[in-house]
Formats: structure tokens, C-alpha cells, sequence
């Protein structure tokens, strides 16, 4: 269950003063600004105003270019915390894009699991992710989740690549077969996009880098685009589905493109050939589509405006 984001404060303030607060938080949602923007006042619940310049906060973060929390960092971050608070009662941690630690790798995500396991006397740890089926079992299972919803302004910011992708999956307007083959190619190329842009990013970022390292980053990085891409895919396929219940028509088969997308994710995971599962994923939506009895072309999806 979905929470907003003064509820999960007044739990949390509440957990406090009946000394029930948990060593480790998991914050869940669809934008990373909203979510660090949580912690940070759950951080100033916990340490006072402006947690940020206070010494018992510590914050680790993806470096800009290499997009992954790097090992050393996570090092340092727990040697801060095996300090006793210099002057609040917590010392707090502060993880932003959790998923990140597990990039080339995971070794950051696996060197701070005994943190996690065994954490400090006094110590509050938030961390946050938009991806959290990237994180390490391990890691997510030691943390007690909390799903926040999305505020407007999360709402309302778009992708300009994944507005793109959308308008464009939804236009296909072909034969059910031409267009089951047209989506997959649409995917194909949006991804495509996406790997050439990390590969062009990485490739700028630290030239000392050893290949493999740098391959295994490129390789996560695109997963977790392609993770992001596919669920707003299944977020527009809700919409749809709601619009069918709520219409005087037949409802069809409930979810039924939301089940195939998640079958696809798990395919992708398990290693199938992305061309392959693809182009059986597109299908499969395809045939889906016609048990609904309705017609790609008919759909009420609508793009946002795309920014200038």
C-alpha cells in the first residue's frame, strides 16, 4: 500500500516518540527528487533543521558521470556511522538511488550488507530507490519498505525519450501483425538510444576505468532503463484498463498487458535474447488486444506535451 508523504511522517514522528523507529528505511517510488526530498525531512525529524550541514548526517549518492555509488564511498559512509552521534541522539545515512550501489557488480550494495546486518547503536539509515528490483534481495529484506505516492510535480514531470516512446507505441496503427512487429522495432530503437547515450557518457567519465568494470556498468545502466521504460508501459496499459472498466463496454481480460510485460521483464532477466522476447512480448499484446475486442488504433492513451 501506497502512503503520501506527510502520512509517512506522522508514522515515522509517532515510531519516535514511542521508541519504535526501525534502523532502516526503504523509501519506494516513481521519482528520485521526491523521494530524496522525503528523507531529507525525515532527516530533519531526526537531526533538527537543515540536516544537511549537520555532522551527524552523511549522504551517499551515484557520481554524476559513472551514474553508480562506488565502493569507497559506501567505505566511508560506514566508518562514519561506526562513530558514536557527535551531537544529535541519531547519526543518519542517507542513501539516494539505492539500485545504484549494485551497478558493476555490486560490490558497494554487498560491502555495506554488514552495516545493514549488524547496524550501529543509534544509527537511522533512508535509502531510496525508483528501481527497486534492481536492489539485492539482501539488501531490500533488511529494510522496512515504505511505497510513497507520487505528489503532482512527480506526476507531471515527463521523459522526454519515454513520452517519445509512448506516443510513439500507441500510434502504431498497422495490421495486428505489422504492428506487433512495428512495436518490438520501436522498442528496439528506443533502447538502442538509450545504450548508445550511457556507452557515450561512460565513455567520458573516468578514463582509467578497467574494460570489464566498464562494460558491466553499461550493461546495468541499460537494464535499468529499460526496467524504467517498460513500467511506464505498464502504468499507460493501467490507465487503459481503468478506462475500460469504467466504460460501457466489456471490461475484457483485466491486466492481461500488464501480466505480459511483467512476463517479458522476467524473460529479459532470465536471459533471453531481447530481440526474441521482443517480438514474442508484441505478439502476445497483439492477441491480448483482440480478446479485449479493441483496437490499438482506438486507444485513449494521449502523450503529454513534450517540452521544447
Amino acid at each position: 500500500m501506497s502512503l503520501d508523504s506527510e502520512t509517512i511522517l506522522l508514522r515515522l514522528q509517532q515510531a519516535l516518540a514511542s521508541d519504535r523507529l526501525a534502523h532502516a528505511y526503504l523509501l519506494l517510488g516513481t521519482s528520485s527528487s521526491q523521494l530524496e526530498a522525503l528523507a531529507m525531512r525525515i532527516a530533519e525529524l531526526l537531526l533538527g533543521p537543515r540536516p544537511e550541514i549537520q555532522p551527524d548526517f552523511h549522504l551517499a549518492r551515484a557520481e554524476s558521470r559513472l551514474r553508480r555509488i562506488p565502493i569507497e564511498r559506501m567505505r566511508e559512509l560506514m566508518e562514519m556511522l561506526s562513530l558514536k552521534p557527535y551531537r544529535s541522539r541519531f547519526r543518519v545515512a542517507l542513501v539516494c538511488d539505492a539500485e545504484r550501489m549494485c551497478l558493476g557488480g555490486g560490490e558497494a550494495a554487498n560491502s555495506f550488507l554488514k552495516t545493514l546486518e549488524e547496524p550501529p547503536q543509534d544509527v537511522v539509515i533512508l535509502l531510496t530507490s525508483t528501481q527497486p528490483q534492481m536492489l539485492l534481495p539482501t539488501i531490500s529484506s533488511r529494510c522496512i519498505p515504505l511505497t510513497v505516492q507520487a505528489d503532482r510535480a512527480a506526476r507531471e514531470q515527463a521523459d522526454p525519450r519515454e513520452a517519445k516512446f509512448l506516443a510513439d507505441w500507441f500510434a502504431a496503427s498497422q495490421t495486428p501483425l505489422l504492428r506487433a512487429f512495428r512495436r518490438a522495432a520501436i522498442l528496439e530503437t528506443a533502447l538502442l538510444e538509450i545504450r548508445k547515450e550511457i556507452e557515450s557518457e561512460l565513455g567520458d567519465a573516468d578514463q582509467g576505468e578497467p574494460e570489464e568494470i566498464r562494460a558491466a556498468l553499461v550493461e546495468s545502466a541499460v537494464d535499468l532503463r529499460r526496467e524504467r521504460l517498460l513500467s511506464r508501459l505498464e502504468e499507460a496499459y493501467a490507465r487503459e484498463q481503468r478506462l475500460r472498466e469504467a466504460g460501457p463496454g466489456p471490461g475484457g481480460v483485466p491486466g492481461r498487458e500488464i501480466r505480459l510485460l511483467e512476463e517479458l521483464l522476467r524473460d529479459l532477466r532470465g536471459g533471453l535474447d531481447p530481440s526474441l522476447a521482443y517480438a514474442r512480448a508484441c505478439l502476445e499484446i497483439e492477441e491480448s488486444t483482440k480478446m479485449n475486442g479493441s483496437d490499438a488504433k482506438e486507444s485513449s492513451w494521449k502523450p503529454k506535451k513534450l517540452p521544447n
